[in-house]
């Protein structure tokens, strides 16, 4: 599901611009409210707070992406992200267990590492440590499932650019093109410094965005950034590898997920989705125990719920509540309403009467850009 922030419509810091004016941030996609996703900025900072999944997942321009938490409570999310004319930067906080899907935007080369302390992390199924740099294509990986709270940098680079930047080191600019993902973890400090050089920048232009009006200064960190990219390329003490083997446990999540996305509606049990699978429960619960740290009972109700919050703050959506309840399969009100305010802090009524606050907020914020 998406992140939010304590404000139900988020909490923005606003944009600035490379020519020093501030400007109106809107998030993309914002629960019906359209904006601009399909132009890359050129030299840009942001931060955002979040409190839901949704508008996490807009948080990050151009990227075409969903997140869902798996277990109830209040969500929070931070994303900082500043655009370097061809590279994005991101660092990003979840305070909560969750799963995604999606890509980055066309064309880009992406390489994240994950901060330690974060929970246990799966990569289309295969696990990734805190101590590698992975890196692969803008469609590389599609699903990943984290089982508690994660922090992690990002830099997300056009493609044509960076090989063209590694064409004269050695074997570098085939290593960024080719289409599996790909993971460095010999080289702990370089990989360290890396997480520094990103989060570093980032910080620095939170705390004095003007820093972006001049041209010397975004080529030098630009330089770092690449830098430090290069430093893990270059230093590895082995060959780079791909991402470990499949999880077997991970793999039956996946697998139960798919099932559960396509009856959400229907009255399902857990014996439906073991059969369907062909596993014993015992096995079901111990797989989403370890992967989402959640039963596959709680990650159920709580994807149900997910979707009907989103529903409601969408003012693109126009059916009742009850319709939208019934939707995602609740047809008892009071012990929709119930679970939901266990899940969202917030009645069912409360999502769908802020929608149209937020609606009109997002029209005073486009009449102040313009």
């Amino acid at each position: 599901m998406a992140l939010q922030s304590g404000d139900p419509a988020g909490i923005r810091a606003p944009g600035w611009s490379v020519d020093g004016a501030r400007v109106a941030s809107l998030r993309g996609g914002l629960r019906g409210v359209a904006a601009d996703q399909t132009t890359k900025p050129q030299f840009t900072i942001d931060a955002c707070t979040t409190a839901d999944a949704w508008t996490h997942a807009a948080a990050l321009s151009l990227w075409d992406h969903e997140y869902e938490q798996v277990r109830p409570g209040r969500f929070s999310g931070r994303v900082h992200t500043a655009w370097l004319g061809p590279m994005q930067l991101i660092h990003e906080y979840v305070d909560h267990a969750f799963k995604y899907r999606g890509t980055s935007w066309r064309g880009s080369r992406v390489f994240f590492s994950y901060l330690p302390g974060c929970g246990d992390v799966f990569y289309d199924n295969r696990q990734v440590g805190t101590s590698a740099l992975v890196t692969h294509r803008w469609n590389g990986v599609e699903r990943v499932n984290s089982s508690d709270r994660i922090k992690l940098v990002v830099v997300a680079i056009e493609e044509e650019f960076l090989a063209e930047y590694l064409e004269p080191l050695p074997g570098l600019s085939e290593l960024v093109r080719t289409p599996v993902p790909v993971c460095f973890a010999s080289d702990r400090g370089s990989v360290a410094a890396f997480r520094r050089s990103v989060h570093g920048t980032l910080q620095e232009l939170m705390q004095s965005p003007a820093l972006l009006e001049s041209e010397r200064v975004r080529a030098c960190l630009q330089q770092r950034v690449l830098d430090s990219i290069v430093a893990v390329l270059s230093n590895a003490c082995a060959p780079a590898g791909r991402l470990p083997a499949p999880s077997t446990r991970a793999y039956i999540v996946g697998r139960a997920i798919d099932y559960m996305d396509a009856h959400l509606a229907d009255s399902i049990s857990i014996r439906d989705i073991c059969a369907s699978i062909r596993i014993s429960p015992r096995t079901l619960s111990y797989a989403f125990s370890e992967i989402l740290g959640a039963s596959p009972k709680s990650y159920l109700l709580a994807t149900r719920l997910n979707r009907a919050s989103r529903d409601l703050g969408d003012a693109r959506v126009h059916d009742s509540i009850e319709s939208i309840a019934a939707r995602w399969g609740f047809t008892h009100m009071g012990r929709f309403a119930q679970y939901y305010r266990a899940a969202f802090g917030e009645r069912p009524s409360d999502t769908y009467r802020a929608r149209a606050m937020r609606a009109r907020s997002a029209g005073r914020s486009l009449a102040l850009a313009s």
